[in-house]
């Protein structure tokens, strides 16, 4: 009681000194939470969107994505290998630059609703019999491009007419969606396609070859196939968990200083028999508020933050996710921080004896 009573009278002596520490954790916690975010919003991205289906597409490409293309005449073949549908798509990047770079996906107006899930935003979807310039579209990409139901949107240099916007919450909401004969005609790729949907209970499972040039893989998780990804990942862990060094660091040496400007005190109060217990409560006290004033900091700097740290590049748009996950690993490492200080700190602090301490003085 008596050492936090010395914490409060701390917080009135000494405010820009308690602000300052509380900065000194909020800006290591706000790097960590933009960070671990980052790599939250690409693991929700690309790996949520996995399904039971699977894909057939060329070999040593990220179809999905981008960069298959194969004859439309493979799905025949797939239906007389014994599979119960095999559902064409197109997936490839449309654009005249990186500015203007747009997720195109060409589907089967038919049957693209039997394999794909999403929420309705506004609008509605492709429909058969609709205009061949009609386009449903992605959130991420109607907020980017700042354009709703009934709107044009420019597609390789032509206008489709938003029919309406779609939600999965994964990176699929960068797309924009228009008829398989439109993509087609807009690409100039005749009929080919980038891959085929088939049913994941049919004969080929993953890894299996098909044809000379041809693989099934699981649909969805592309990030697994993305390994350009990889070095940013480990980017983004490394400087993490060098943030919340340091921030140990800073808060231990603070805590140590503060005790130090209170060593007097410290010193009356264990020689009258109150031992250790009242220095580490000290520190506990003062470390507990700027830990948890930090956090608290750190979340709103970062929050206020996400919006410079996002950027949209070959039409995928990736920010920070602050969501529940990431504030919890925020608060475990806050009170990993809490706890380092307050140990480093103390073992510092009674290095000097009570005796030795009170005749300095």
């Amino acid at each position: 009681m008596i050492s936090l009573r010395l914490v409060a009278a701390d917080l009135r002596l000494r405010l820009l000194l308690v602000i300052g520490t509380v900065f000194l954790v909020a800006i290591p916690v706000t790097g960590f939470l933009l960070l671990d975010g980052f790599s939250r919003g690409i693991d929700i991205g690309f790996h949520a969107a996995a399904t039971p289906d699977l894909l057939v597409q060329q070999s040593n490409s990220v179809g999905e994505v981008t960069g298959s293309r194969i004859s439309a005449s493979v799905g025949p073949q797939l239906l007389a290998a014994g599979e119960t549908f095999a559902i064409p798509e197109i997936h490839a990047i449309a654009g005249t630059s990186n500015a203007n770079a747009v997720l195109l996906r060409g589907v089967d107006v038919e049957r693209y609703r039997a394999i794909s899930s999403f929420e309705t935003v506004s609008g509605r979807p492709l429909e058969p019999g609709d205009d061949p310039r009609a386009a449903f579209i992605g959130s991420e990409l109607a907020g980017s491009r700042g354009v709703a139901a009934g709107d044009p949107i420019r597609l390789r240099g032509r206008d489709f007419t938003v029919l309406g916007v779609f939600e999965t919450g994964t990176y699929i909401d960068n797309e924009a969606w228009v008829s398989l004969e439109a993509a087609e005609e807009l690409l100039g790729w005749g009929t080919d396609v980038s891959l085929f949907v088939i049913p994941g209970s049919g004969p080929l499972s993953v890894g299996d070859r098909f044809g000379e040039t041809l693989s099934v893989v699981t649909r969805g998780e592309v990030i697994d196939a993305i390994d350009e990804w990889d070095p940013i990942l480990d980017l983004a862990a490394t400087g993490s968990w060098s943030l919340a060094a340091a921030a140990a660091i800073i808060l231990s040496t603070v805590l140590w200083r503060l005790a130090w400007l209170r060593r007097r005190d410290l010193a009356v109060l264990r020689s009258v028999g109150l031992g250790r217990s009242v220095v580490f409560g000290f520190l506990a006290g003062h470390g507990a508020v700027a830990t948890t004033a930090g956090l608290g900091l750190g979340i709103l700097l970062a929050w206020i933050l996400v919006p410079v740290f996002s950027f949209t590049g070959l039409g995928l748009a990736t920010r920070p996710v602050l969501d529940p996950v990431v504030i919890i690993r925020a608060a475990a490492l806050g009170a990993g921080i809490f706890a380092v200080a307050t140990v480093v700190s103390g073992i510092a602090t009674l290095q000097r004896e009570p005796a030795r301490a009170l005749h300095d003085e």
